[in-house]
């Protein structure tokens, strides 16, 4: 694509999110994937690696900023689990395609016929570096917050109301590793005081178990332990 087409579509872009951007070979290197780098026999460094790792360490600071002002009686674990979710690839790849970043991401033809989340996700990344670099800090966090805030809401309730099946299973989505089983394990005592216990169990690992004088409270806890379990595993 000709320099001059390709910086009237990126000047487009930037100012359809209200963005002031004046380097756009920063904002081209963001949006260009490897794939098209090999493509071409461009340098290395022309893609968008170097600008990805710099803009996930941007969002966690600020994700992990608000939740902090926001939050103030979460415990750190519920924090975690929080920033887990919310900059995950399934949020930023939802994220990226409401703000149609797809279309201006330059890919090598065998990306382009089906783009992974994880591309999105990464020039999302990406763009969050050069809004850094070109419009500064206070600029980057309200571009965080306005894009971000539903996710932080959806899932903050569920923390607070104590969901932990809720939680668990937005953790495993968002991390794509399957979705989480629930079986009774055993059932006991008269009918007027039963105890159940319930184990969960991801792609036929068992998580974690729960007992509860029923299968949803009994279920809660499992969801609860695994939740723990799989944070001790990062």
């Amino acid at each position: 694509m000709p320099l001059d087409n390709r910086t009237k579509q990126l000047s487009e872009f930037a100012r359809s999110l209200g963005l002031v951007i004046t380097d756009f070979n920063l904002l081209n290197n963001a949006l260009t994937h490897g794939s098209y780098i090999k493509e071409k026999k461009l340098k290395s460094t022309e893609d968008n690696e170097r600008l990805e790792f710099f803009g996930d360490a941007v969002l966690k600071m600020f994700i992990s900023e608000h939740l902090m002002d926001k939050y103030t009686d979460f415990s750190e674990g519920k924090l975690s689990k929080l920033r887990a979710y919310v900059v995950s690839e399934k949020v930023l790849s939802e994220i990226a395609s409401d703000i149609g970043l797809k279309k201006y991401i330059l890919l090598g033809k065998g990306e382009m016929k089906s783009t992974p989340v994880s591309v999105l996700a990464d020039a999302l990344e990406a763009l969050l570096a050069v809004i850094y670099y070109q419009c500064g800090s206070n600029k980057t966090r309200d571009f965080i917050l306005k894009y971000w805030k539903n996710s932080i809401e959806e899932v903050s309730f569920n923390v607070e109301k104590g969901n932990y099946k809720a939680m668990l299973q937005e953790y495993t989505q968002a991390n794509k590793v399957g979705l989480p089983e629930y079986i009774t394990v055993s059932e006991s005592g008269p009918d007027h005081n039963k105890s159940f216990e319930v184990s969960v169990f991801l792609n036929k690992t068992e998580l974690g178990r729960g007992k509860g004088k029923n299968k949803k409270d009994a279920s809660q806890v499992a969801a609860k332990n695994a939740l723990k379990c799989l944070q001790k595993k990062g």
